[in-house]
């Protein structure tokens, strides 16, 4: 799925300082940023053409913690007086960009942890989110542009988008609890190149009212990495809008999804109090609010057997999940001799 939030304003610094913060040594854990500018487990790339890189003072490859920040506060980085890409919006201030995370389906983060594949199933989920970033830029008007026809400006496609995408494995853990496995990457958006070679802020809105769209090319392709790797899938959710590994169960899924069944508490005490549903923004604060700090094994080896533990409990392991893509080839090759 895909969800997406915009960064305020004011808070372009203060929300790239939060990332950094959020880091710890690399054996506990994956995050946005090191701590001091040390790459941390899953260092942060770029997912933007690196001549359009280049155009704004950044390098190509792994995101820089001081080129995150200038690039949200809408600056050149290494400037020594502020060197502004883009103006300020009509309050004086300039737009932090936009927050897009990207979130494989949980049997997919099962496969990841309890399987043999961790690189391959990573390499499939940034393969994923780099498409889903793509079609997002080649479909969705995030800037505008001067229409001399009207005399004002339109809304226009943008010539690059500049994104930053930090990968993460785990979910936020609940209470003293360790995290869940869940593959995402949150991607920040930070400004766009226009046609005319510009800089401007992003139009959050038109990404906003995108993100089915957006989520459900993101599933799309995921689905066919997955079935490249060997892994065959089946429809999950109500109405078949999603998708599992095939051979992982919703009770197996459950076993592993702590995080999501606190929000959920939170939104059956919402309807409970209020007598309606919680609209988007007002769901989004319930999980922010939920949110407690990762709590984390003293090492990835410890986090690991926590999840086999948890697998064995729920009847999931490395045996099982390694056999699934072992079973849906012999059904491919059956079927293809059949035919």
């Amino acid at each position: 799925m895909m969800t997406a939030a915009s960064i305020g304003a004011t808070s372009a610094r203060g929300y790239a300082d939060y990332l950094e913060s959020r880091t710890v040594a690399p054996e506990q854990g994956d995050y946005y940023l090191g701590r001091d500018g040390a790459p941390a487990e899953a260092p942060g790339r770029w997912l933007t053409d690196p001549a359009a890189l280049a155009r704004v003072g950044v390098a190509p490859g792994t995101v820089e913690p001081d080129h995150l920040r200038a690039l949200m506060e809408g600056r050149r980085p290494g400037a020594g007086d502020p060197a502004w890409l883009r103006a300020a919006g009509p309050d004086g201030t300039r737009a932090g960009g936009i927050d897009v995370t990207f979130s494989a389906p949980k049997s997919v983060s099962i496969a990841w942890a309890l399987g043999d594949q961790r690189a391959a199933l990573e390499a499939a989920h940034h393969a994923a989110v780099e498409a889903a970033v793509g079609y997002l830029r080649e479909t969705v008007e995030l800037t505008v542009r001067y229409d001399a026809a009207v005399g004002s400006a339109v809304p226009a496609r943008a010539a690059d988008v500049h994104a930053a995408a930090f990968t993460h494995t785990t979910a936020r853990g609940v209470g003293a609890e360790a995290p869940d496995p869940q593959l995402h990457s949150h991607v920040v958006l930070t400004s766009v190149e226009r046609e005319d070679g510009s800089v401007a802020a992003v139009r959050s809105r038109p990404v906003l009212r995108a993100a089915r769209e957006v989520g459900a090319y993101y599933r799309a392709h995921l689905a066919g990495e997955l079935r490249a790797l060997g892994y065959a899938i089946e429809p999950a959710g109500e109405d078949g809008r999603y998708f599992r590994i095939s051979g992982i169960s919703e009770q197996m899924e459950r076993a592993f999804s702590a995080r999501t069944e606190e929000v959920q508490r939170a939104a059956r005490e919402f309807r409970t109090r209020h007598g309606r549903e919680p609209e988007r923004g007002e769901l989004r604060d319930l999980a922010v609010r939920t949110r407690e700090r990762k709590a984390l094994p003293r090492d990835r080896g410890e986090l690991d057997r926590v999840w086999e533990r948890r697998g064995l409990e729920a009847g999931v392991n490395r045996e099982v999940v390694d056999a699934l893509r072992a079973a849906a080839s012999r059904v491919r090759r059956s079927t293809a001799r059949s035919s």
